[in-house]
C-alpha cells in the first residue's frame, strides 16, 4: 500500500479488486509491448546509435553504424541536439538510407500511438450517455 495510500483505509474486498485491476493492467501492458521487446535492438539502435557495437546490429545496418560512429563531427552534434532533431538534420537518405528508415519507423511509433489513443478517448466521451442526450434549450 506504499504507492496507494488512499487504498490502505479501504475494505479488503476493495483492495483485492484494485489488485485484480492492477494485474489486468500489467497483462495489457505486456501484451501491447511484447512486439517492442522483440525489437529492442532496433530501438536501442535508434536511441543510442553511437553506443551500439556494430557486431550487435543487424547485418544490413553494420556498415552505416561504423560510418556513423567514425564521424567525430556527427558524434559531437549528436550530444548537443535532441534525438529527433539530430536524425532530421544529419541522417540523410543519401548517406544512411537504412538507418534513416529505421529511425523514421521508431520516431513515428510514439506520436501515432498517442494520436490514436487521444482520438479514441475523445470518441468515448462523445458517445457517452451524457453527450448523446437530446435536450431542449
Amino acid at each position: 500500500m506504499v504507492h496507494l495510500p488512499t487504498l490502505e483505509g479501504q475494505k479488503p474486498s476493495t483492495t483485492f479488486e484494485c489488485a485484480g485491476e492492477c494485474v489486468k493492467l500489467i497483462e495489457a501492458f505486456n501484451e501491447r509491448l511484447k512486439d517492442m521487446k522483440s525489437k529492442q535492438i532496433e530501438l536501442n539502435l535508434f536511441a543510442t546509435s553511437f553506443n551500439m557495437e556494430p557486431a550487435d546490429v543487424p547485418d544490413n545496418l553494420q556498415y552505416e553504424i561504423i560510418q556513423l560512429q567514425s564521424n567525430d563531427e556527427l558524434k559531437a552534434t549528436y550530444n548537443n541536439l535532441p534525438l529527433l532533431e539530430f536524425y532530421k538534420r544529419y541522417i540523410s537518405t543519401d548517406e544512411f538510407p537504412t538507418l534513416r528508415r529505421c529511425a523514421l519507423k521508431y520516431a513515428s511509433v510514439f506520436g501515432t500511438t498517442y494520436c490514436c489513443e487521444q482520438f479514441f478517448s475523445q470518441l468515448i466521451i462523445e458517445k457517452s450517455p451524457l453527450c448523446s442526450r437530446v435536450t431542449r434549450d
